[in-house]
């Protein structure tokens, strides 16, 4: 009876060990998926950083764009106000109302020839 004790005892003490070397065995194996996923997301998290960078500098290039046609649009709308506001002075300048005045004249005598 006693033999069969101590072998009971030894085979259930080498089966805890056993499971201890298994546990530690799928302990390293997570361990060593962990840190390739860690490696994996790093790389990952680079590219994306890059790509944001990258975003982000074309952002702020469309931004000085916008606003360089911005203030270009303000200066040809600058422009064509100064050429509406000339064109008013010359509709209103004296030669330039003589000058109806005598194209009229000559299509009434022109009309009636």
């Amino acid at each position: 009876m006693g033999l069969a004790a101590l072998i009971v005892f030894l085979s259930s003490l080498f089966l805890g060990l056993l499971s201890l070397v298994v546990l530690v065995w799928s302990a390293l194996g997570v361990l060593r998926t962990v840190r390739y996923g860690y490696k994996d997301l790093r790389s990952w998290s680079e590219f994306i950083r890059g790509y944001l960078e990258d975003l982000r500098a074309v952002a702020e290039a469309m931004e000085e764009r916008a606003r360089s046609i911005s203030s270009h649009a303000s200066a040809v709308r600058e422009g064509v106000d100064d050429i509406q506001d000339t064109l008013e002075e010359l509709r209103d300048h004296p030669l330039l109302r003589a000058s109806r005045f005598a194209a009229r004249f000559r299509r009434r005598q022109a009309f009636r020839a």
